[in-house]
Protein backbone atom coordinates (compact mmCIF):
# COMPACT_ATOMS: atom_id res chain seq x y z
CA UNK A 1 0.00 0.00 0.00
CA UNK A 2 1.16 3.52 -0.80
CA UNK A 3 -0.27 6.85 0.30
CA UNK A 4 -0.56 10.01 -1.80
CA UNK A 5 -1.43 13.39 -0.29
CA UNK A 6 -2.06 16.29 -2.69
CA UNK A 7 -2.06 20.08 -2.49
CA UNK A 8 -2.76 22.75 -5.11
CA UNK A 9 -0.08 25.43 -4.76
CA UNK A 10 0.34 28.84 -6.47
CA UNK A 11 3.37 29.02 -8.76
CA UNK A 12 4.57 32.00 -6.71
CA UNK A 13 5.31 29.68 -3.76
CA UNK A 14 7.50 27.29 -5.76
CA UNK A 15 10.91 28.97 -5.07
CA UNK A 16 10.25 29.12 -1.32
CA UNK A 17 9.01 25.53 -1.25
CA UNK A 18 12.20 24.35 -2.98
CA UNK A 19 14.32 26.33 -0.52
CA UNK A 20 12.52 24.93 2.54
CA UNK A 21 12.75 21.35 1.27
CA UNK A 22 16.41 21.49 0.22
CA UNK A 23 17.96 20.13 3.47
CA UNK A 24 15.66 17.11 3.43
CA UNK A 25 15.62 15.90 -0.19
CA UNK A 26 17.72 15.02 -3.21
CA UNK A 27 16.65 15.12 -6.88
CA UNK A 28 14.81 12.10 -8.15
CA UNK A 29 16.96 9.64 -10.14
CA UNK A 30 14.70 10.05 -13.19
CA UNK A 31 15.64 13.72 -13.63
CA UNK A 32 18.43 13.42 -16.18
CA UNK A 33 18.82 17.14 -16.94
CA UNK A 34 19.56 18.79 -13.56
CA UNK A 35 19.33 22.27 -15.11
CA UNK A 36 15.80 21.69 -16.37
CA UNK A 37 14.76 20.07 -13.05
CA UNK A 38 11.77 18.29 -14.64
CA UNK A 39 10.72 15.51 -16.98
CA UNK A 40 7.46 15.33 -18.91
CA UNK A 41 4.76 12.79 -18.03
CA UNK A 42 2.24 11.78 -20.73
CA UNK A 43 -0.82 9.62 -20.04
CA UNK A 44 -3.81 8.58 -22.13
CA UNK A 45 -6.67 7.73 -19.75
CA UNK A 46 -9.41 5.22 -20.45
CA UNK A 47 -13.03 5.22 -19.32
CA UNK A 48 -16.28 3.37 -19.89
CA UNK A 49 -18.85 4.55 -22.48
CA UNK A 50 -20.84 6.18 -19.65
CA UNK A 51 -17.68 7.59 -17.98
CA UNK A 52 -17.96 5.47 -14.85
CA UNK A 53 -14.38 6.18 -13.66
CA UNK A 54 -14.92 9.92 -14.00
CA UNK A 55 -18.24 9.79 -12.13
CA UNK A 56 -16.84 7.65 -9.32
CA UNK A 57 -14.01 10.11 -8.73
CA UNK A 58 -16.33 13.13 -8.73
CA UNK A 59 -18.72 11.41 -6.32
CA UNK A 60 -15.89 10.32 -4.03
CA UNK A 61 -16.39 6.56 -4.29
CA UNK A 62 -13.74 5.20 -1.86
CA UNK A 63 -12.73 2.12 -3.88
CA UNK A 64 -12.10 2.85 -7.53
CA UNK A 65 -10.02 2.01 -10.57
CA UNK A 66 -8.04 3.99 -13.14
CA UNK A 67 -6.46 2.70 -16.36
CA UNK A 68 -3.94 4.61 -18.45
CA UNK A 69 -1.13 4.25 -20.94
CA UNK A 70 1.87 6.29 -19.74
CA UNK A 71 5.20 7.40 -21.14
CA UNK A 72 7.80 10.08 -20.45
CA UNK A 73 9.27 13.02 -22.36
CA UNK A 74 9.19 12.89 -26.18
CA UNK A 75 9.04 9.99 -28.63
CA UNK A 76 12.38 8.27 -29.12
CA UNK A 77 13.40 4.91 -30.49
CA UNK A 78 12.77 2.26 -27.82
CA UNK A 79 10.97 4.72 -25.51
CA UNK A 80 9.21 2.82 -22.74
CA UNK A 81 5.43 2.89 -22.67
CA UNK A 82 3.57 1.56 -19.63
CA UNK A 83 0.28 -0.23 -19.13
CA UNK A 84 -0.92 1.05 -15.74
CA UNK A 85 -3.77 0.11 -13.44
CA UNK A 86 -4.13 2.31 -10.37
CA UNK A 87 -6.43 1.17 -7.58
CA UNK A 88 -7.55 3.54 -4.86
CA UNK A 89 -8.55 2.12 -1.47
CA UNK A 90 -9.82 5.28 0.25
CA UNK A 91 -6.42 6.97 0.80
CA UNK A 92 -3.87 4.18 0.12
CA UNK A 93 -3.35 3.03 -3.45
CA UNK A 94 -1.77 0.15 -5.34
CA UNK A 95 -0.45 0.08 -8.89
CA UNK A 96 0.13 -2.60 -11.54
CA UNK A 97 2.60 -1.74 -14.31
CA UNK A 98 4.13 -3.34 -17.39
CA UNK A 99 6.44 -1.57 -19.85
CA UNK A 100 7.14 -2.24 -23.54
CA UNK A 101 8.27 -0.21 -26.53
CA UNK A 102 5.57 1.82 -28.28
CA UNK A 103 5.00 -0.59 -31.17
CA UNK A 104 4.64 -3.59 -28.86
CA UNK A 105 2.20 -1.69 -26.65
CA UNK A 106 0.06 -0.82 -29.67
CA UNK A 107 0.16 -4.42 -30.86
CA UNK A 108 -1.01 -5.81 -27.52
CA UNK A 109 -3.78 -3.21 -27.30
CA UNK A 110 -5.09 -4.12 -30.74
CA UNK A 111 -4.62 -7.90 -30.67
CA UNK A 112 -4.87 -8.74 -26.98
CA UNK A 113 -2.36 -11.52 -27.65
CA UNK A 114 0.54 -11.41 -25.20
CA UNK A 115 1.47 -15.08 -25.54
CA UNK A 116 3.62 -14.68 -28.65
CA UNK A 117 6.61 -13.11 -26.95
CA UNK A 118 9.29 -13.61 -24.34
CA UNK A 119 7.75 -11.63 -21.48
CA UNK A 120 8.61 -11.69 -17.78
CA UNK A 121 5.78 -13.37 -15.82
CA UNK A 122 4.93 -10.25 -13.78
CA UNK A 123 4.80 -8.08 -16.92
CA UNK A 124 2.57 -10.61 -18.63
CA UNK A 125 0.29 -10.81 -15.59
CA UNK A 126 -0.07 -7.03 -15.34
CA UNK A 127 -0.66 -6.65 -19.09
CA UNK A 128 -3.36 -9.33 -18.99
CA UNK A 129 -5.01 -7.55 -16.05
CA UNK A 130 -5.06 -4.32 -18.05
CA UNK A 131 -6.50 -6.01 -21.14
CA UNK A 132 -9.09 -7.82 -19.00
CA UNK A 133 -10.50 -4.53 -17.68
CA UNK A 134 -10.18 -2.92 -21.10
CA UNK A 135 -12.41 -5.51 -22.76
CA UNK A 136 -14.70 -6.34 -19.85
CA UNK A 137 -15.73 -2.71 -19.35
CA UNK A 138 -15.51 -1.68 -23.02
CA UNK A 139 -12.99 1.03 -22.17
CA UNK A 140 -11.89 3.66 -24.67
CA UNK A 141 -9.32 6.51 -24.65
CA UNK A 142 -10.79 9.79 -23.42
CA UNK A 143 -8.13 12.40 -22.65
CA UNK A 144 -4.38 12.95 -22.90
CA UNK A 145 -2.94 14.40 -19.67
CA UNK A 146 0.53 15.98 -19.82
CA UNK A 147 2.58 17.79 -17.18
CA UNK A 148 6.17 18.52 -16.20
CA UNK A 149 7.20 16.70 -13.04
CA UNK A 150 9.88 18.01 -10.68
CA UNK A 151 10.60 15.13 -8.32
CA UNK A 152 12.58 14.57 -5.14
CA UNK A 153 13.15 11.76 -2.66
CA UNK A 154 13.82 12.08 1.06
CA UNK A 155 17.45 11.78 2.19
CA UNK A 156 16.16 9.92 5.27
CA UNK A 157 13.81 7.46 3.58
CA UNK A 158 13.94 6.80 -0.16
CA UNK A 159 10.36 5.52 -0.14
CA UNK A 160 9.22 9.11 0.54
CA UNK A 161 8.81 11.01 -2.72
CA UNK A 162 7.82 14.65 -3.23
CA UNK A 163 6.66 15.79 -6.67
CA UNK A 164 5.68 19.13 -8.19
CA UNK A 165 3.45 18.54 -11.22
CA UNK A 166 3.64 21.75 -13.26
CA UNK A 167 2.17 23.14 -16.49
CA UNK A 168 -0.77 20.73 -16.55
CA UNK A 169 -2.20 20.50 -20.07
CA UNK A 170 -4.47 18.20 -22.03
CA UNK A 171 -6.08 17.14 -25.29
CA UNK A 172 -9.27 15.33 -26.27
CA UNK A 173 -8.11 12.03 -27.79
CA UNK A 174 -9.74 8.93 -29.24
CA UNK A 175 -6.62 6.86 -29.93
CA UNK A 176 -3.57 5.89 -27.85
CA UNK A 177 -1.37 6.75 -30.83
CA UNK A 178 -2.01 10.42 -29.91
CA UNK A 179 0.19 9.93 -26.82
CA UNK A 180 2.84 12.35 -28.13
CA UNK A 181 0.51 15.13 -29.29
CA UNK A 182 1.70 18.67 -28.65
CA UNK A 183 -1.40 20.74 -29.49
CA UNK A 184 -2.52 20.90 -25.86
CA UNK A 185 -4.73 23.18 -23.79
CA UNK A 186 -3.48 24.54 -20.44
CA UNK A 187 -5.30 23.50 -17.28
CA UNK A 188 -5.14 25.28 -13.92
CA UNK A 189 -2.80 28.06 -15.04
CA UNK A 190 -0.79 29.71 -12.27
CA UNK A 191 -0.86 26.64 -10.02
CA UNK A 192 0.90 23.29 -9.66
CA UNK A 193 0.07 20.09 -7.79
CA UNK A 194 2.29 19.10 -4.88
CA UNK A 195 2.16 15.38 -4.04
CA UNK A 196 3.66 13.73 -0.96
CA UNK A 197 4.00 9.96 -1.46
CA UNK A 198 4.99 7.54 1.28
CA UNK A 199 4.55 3.94 2.43
CA UNK A 200 4.27 4.16 6.21
CA UNK A 201 4.36 7.61 7.80
CA UNK A 202 3.91 11.14 6.49
CA UNK A 203 7.33 12.83 6.99
CA UNK A 204 7.33 15.22 9.94
CA UNK A 205 9.66 17.71 8.23
CA UNK A 206 7.25 17.96 5.29
CA UNK A 207 4.31 18.49 7.62
CA UNK A 208 6.11 21.48 9.15
CA UNK A 209 6.72 22.95 5.68
CA UNK A 210 3.11 22.39 4.60
CA UNK A 211 1.83 24.03 7.79
CA UNK A 212 4.16 27.03 7.48
CA UNK A 213 2.97 27.66 3.90
CA UNK A 214 -0.67 27.16 4.96
CA UNK A 215 -1.27 24.47 2.32
CA UNK A 216 -4.52 22.50 2.49
CA UNK A 217 -4.93 18.90 1.39
CA UNK A 218 -7.23 18.49 -1.63
CA UNK A 219 -8.59 15.65 -3.77
CA UNK A 220 -6.90 16.86 -6.97
CA UNK A 221 -7.59 14.54 -9.90
CA UNK A 222 -5.63 15.50 -13.00
CA UNK A 223 -7.89 13.20 -14.99
CA UNK A 224 -11.10 14.94 -13.89
CA UNK A 225 -9.63 18.44 -14.26
CA UNK A 226 -8.54 17.66 -17.80
CA UNK A 227 -11.85 16.00 -18.67
CA UNK A 228 -13.68 19.13 -17.51
CA UNK A 229 -11.43 21.13 -19.83
CA UNK A 230 -12.87 19.32 -22.88
CA UNK A 231 -16.69 19.31 -23.00
CA UNK A 232 -16.53 17.76 -26.48
CA UNK A 233 -15.35 14.50 -24.88
CA UNK A 234 -18.88 13.99 -23.64
CA UNK A 235 -21.73 13.30 -26.03
CA UNK A 236 -24.50 15.88 -25.79
CA UNK A 237 -26.64 13.51 -23.73
CA UNK A 238 -23.78 12.52 -21.46
CA UNK A 239 -22.73 16.15 -21.05
CA UNK A 240 -26.18 17.30 -19.94
CA UNK A 241 -26.42 14.29 -17.61
CA UNK A 242 -22.98 15.11 -16.19
CA UNK A 243 -23.94 18.73 -15.53
CA UNK A 244 -27.01 17.56 -13.62
CA UNK A 245 -24.86 15.06 -11.75
CA UNK A 246 -22.40 17.81 -10.71
CA UNK A 247 -25.28 20.09 -9.63
CA UNK A 248 -26.73 17.35 -7.41
CA UNK A 249 -23.35 16.85 -5.76
CA UNK A 250 -22.97 20.61 -5.14
CA UNK A 251 -26.42 20.76 -3.54
CA UNK A 252 -25.55 17.79 -1.35
CA UNK A 253 -22.28 19.38 -0.15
Amino acid sequence: MRFEIKYIVPDSKLPLLREMMEPFVRPDKYIIDRNRRSYTVRSVYFDTPDLLYYREKIEGVPFRLKLRIRTYNTAKENSKVFFEIKRKHKIPMTKNRADFDFDTTMRYLKSGDVDNGDILPIKKENTLKFLYHLHRDNLHPTVLVVYDREAYESVFDNTVRITFDKRLRSADVSDVEELYREDLISVMQGFFILEVKYNKKYPEWMQLIVNSLDLKQVAASKYCMCMDNHPAIFTRDHWSEMLEFRKRLELRA
